[in-house]
This record gives C-alpha cells, structure tokens and sequence, in this order.
C-alpha cells in the first residue's frame, strides 16, 4: 500500500531553463594565485600494513619475534612513505614542475604567472 501511494505521487518537474535566466555573480575566469591552505592535508601512512601489524601482535600477547614479518613488511612501507614525501619535499622547494603529476599550490601558482589572464 504505501510503496503504490510513493509510485503514484507526483515527483518534482525539471525546471525549465527559459524561465531560470543565469546570473553571473562572480567573473567566470581563474584567479591570478591560489592558496595553499587546501595542501595541509593529514597523511595517513601505511594503515593497512599497520593494521596486519597489530593484530598479530594482539594475537601473540604483543611478542614481536612472532610478528616479524609484519613489523618488517610496515617499517618498509613507512620507510618508502618518507622517501616519497621527502622528494615531493624537495620538488616543491626547487619549483620544478613534473607532467602528470598533482601539483601543489606553489607549482600552480608558478604556471599561473606564466599564463596571466
């Protein structure tokens, strides 16, 4: 009965573009700059491996010989993790710019210099 009343309703018309006219608020073009208060992200390392890691310890009473390869399989991930993010470091401090990869707010503000609008 009440799924028939839902089905039977009249749901809500698309609006009709003719009668909606748009508005520019704002200018639709970039910026010259943009901020770097979206870069400040938490960085989360190796959680899966983190999470192997303490299980085996629970399960053992927290006897590291016995979770060996787990504690050597995340110290390898949080080592490779450092690695990474001290060349992204290094990169962003140089300024050089690399293809494809995400660029971070001092790099695009660096091609928006070059391409001023």
């Amino acid at each position: 009965m009440r799924a028939t009343v839902t089905l039977l309703k009249k749901s809500r018309l698309p609006q009709i573009e003719k009668r909606v006219p748009f508005q520019e608020i704002l200018p639709l073009k970039l910026k010259n700059q943009v901020s770097g208060k979206t870069d400040k992200g938490s960085d989360v390392a190796c959680l899966q491996e983190m999470t192997v890691m303490f299980s085996c310890l629970k399960a053992n009473e927290f006897d590291e010989s016995l979770c060996s390869k787990e504690v050597t399989n995340f110290k390898r991930c949080y080592k490779v993790f450092i690695d990474t993010k001290a060349t992204k470091k290094e990169t962003s401090a140089k300024g050089t710019l690399v293809p494809g990869k995400d660029l971070n707010y001092k790099q695009l503000n660096k091609v928006l210099r070059q391409y001023p609008s």
